[in-house]
């Protein structure tokens, strides 16, 4: 029983952290009202988090390696909890960065410390559930946080949703002291040799590369659209930006029918094909200048994102036969890296160019991920 309270105690987490990390999302445009600042600058608030996910695998295993789990994550939340507090006052946009930049130092820690705890408290029976529950958790977390900031916003303002959030991770800082055990991780430190190798493995370098794309492109529409809809639709406000993001949700189904879609499209590079060009298709429905439409081009557009990342990543462990968390790790590093290029780069386009010059660019990236895969498609898994 007690076990059992704890692992829910870790999935809360898990799902407050992603909470945190895409609350700013939808209210891009604003801060942009707000501060006074572009929408490139209040896109930023995504990136200045998110980047340091990027070089987690590297990093931070050595760091959970030396310190136990619990008190990595104890103090990790009790300043995430600061932090966010602060954020809710704060009135300078550098200080507000500053902020995000911080949350994204520990934001990397708690994640691979969670997963770290719940593979080792859970039997070798149910590691694999229990995992995959905790990946289904970050996609409702992601979409919790910005729909309820995004309600919060137009009720009571952005501030106190950020407050209430900042108390709430305090609070789960004081479930953790209490419930926790002490645990440490054990990682098999990479070497630049095996990084090395596992790069130049091409079926693996295509993979990374592909994802790099495909993440790009998923941030970038996740963090500019909200500033479209506010162009587009004379009644837009918050609420309507955060319900947008609920085809998120899909990816829940996905994560936990990986092997479904995989026989259904009967391999996994075919599978992430029809992913891929699911996403592209998506994204020329967004041309059109209707939130029903859009919100439909949403939905299809995570759908199409959710298979090619769920198989990509099945992929890539089926296909490891040596140096397999090595091949995660720097799964994880190139999906975040284009993450965090994504949701501030193809800002350049969209403000001097415009809506279809951004999708066009948007459609360039996946087409260019979509060959890295086809150069691939012989390779039997």
């Amino acid at each position: 029983m007690i076990m059992r309270a704890e692992i829910l105690i870790y999935y809360f987490c898990t799902g407050l952290t992603l909470c945190i990390l895409y609350a700013t999302q939808p209210i891009g445009p604003i801060f942009e009202s707000e501060l006074g600042i572009s929408k490139t600058q209040a896109a930023l608030f995504t990136t200045a988090i998110m980047t340091p996910l990027a070089f987690a695998g590297i990093f931070y295993g050595y760091l959970l390696e030396k310190i136990a789990i619990k008190n990595i994550l104890v103090v990790a939340f009790l300043l995430l909890g600061i932090s966010e507090i602060i954020f809710s006052f704060a009135n300078s946009y550098f200080l507000l960065l500053n902020i995000r930049g911080f949350q994204g130092l520990l934001i990397p820690a708690v994640l691979t410390g969670i997963m770290s705890y719940i593979s080792q408290i859970s039997s070798k029976d149910n590691v694999a559930s229990a995992i995959g529950i905790y990946i289904g958790v970050t996609i409702i977390g992601g979409f919790m946080g910005r729909a309820l900031s995004g309600f919060f916003t137009d009720i009571f303002g952005w501030r106190p949703f950020f407050f209430i959030i900042g108390c709430v991770a305090i609070f789960a800082s004081i479930l953790l002291l209490k419930f926790s055990q002490n645990i440490k991780a054990s990682y098999l430190k990479p070497r630049l040799i095996d990084i090395i190798h596992t790069l130049k493995l091409r079926h693996n370098l295509y993979i990374f590369l592909m994802i790099f794309g495909i993440f790009f492109t998923f941030q970038a529409m996740l963090n500019f659209i909200p500033f479209e809809l506010a162009r587009i639709d004379e009644n837009y406000n918050s609420s309507k930006a955060g319900m947008l993001y609920i085809g998120y949700l899909i990816g829940v189904l996905v994560a936990f029918n990986t092997k479904k879609i995989t026989a259904l499209f009967r391999s996994p590079i075919t599978a992430i094909i029809a992913g891929i060009i699911t996403l592209i298709i998506a994204i020329q429905i967004f041309r059109i200048e209707s939130f029903g439409l859009i919100f439909v081009a949403m939905v299809v557009f995570c759908l199409g994102n959710f298979i090619a990342h769920s198989i990509a990543s099945g992929f890539v462990n089926k296909m490891a036969t040596t140096h397999k968390g090595i091949s995660n790790g720097l799964y994880v590093s190139f999906y975040y890296f284009g993450g965090a290029l994504g949701s501030f780069i193809p800002g350049l386009i969209y403000m001097p160019f415009g809506w279809s010059a951004f999708l066009w660019f948007l459609s360039v990236i996946s087409f260019i991920s979509l060959i890295f895969i086809l150069v691939i498609r012989d390779i039997k898994a």
